[in-house]
């Protein structure tokens, strides 16, 4: 009787852990689809644009997904004058979570 009582309490403490590392796989998958997500949008209104008004060069501001503060830095580079790259990344700032980048291209009609 006793010896099932302390498989069983074993058995109780490696859920009790398995849960708690659940919960941090959670957390971070959920910041991972929320900056992924974020990103996207960024992206998707900068592509909406007319090219002439993209300015080439780079901004930085932060922002945040699951209680984790983020630098979004967009990078804008003119490859001709008819097509623009558009990087856009998002990047812990404490070092701790996921981080996501995403490029796209556009360009003036011919």
């Amino acid at each position: 009787m006793i010896g099932a009582l302390v498989i069983f309490s074993v058995g109780v403490l490696m859920v009790i852990q398995v849960s708690g590392a659940l919960g941090t796989q959670m957390r971070y998958a959920g910041a991972s689809s929320e900056i992924t997500v974020l990103a996207g949008a960024r992206l998707d209104s900068l592509e909406a644009l007319p090219l002439a008004s993209l300015t080439p060069g780079t901004s930085v501001d932060t922002m945040m997904a699951e209680g984790i503060e983020y630098e979004c830095t967009v990078v804008i580079t003119s490859l001709t004058n008819a097509l623009t790259k558009i990087d856009v990344s998002l990047s812990p700032t404490g070092g701790s979570g996921p981080s996501y980048s995403v490029t796209s291209y556009t360009s003036e009609p011919w």
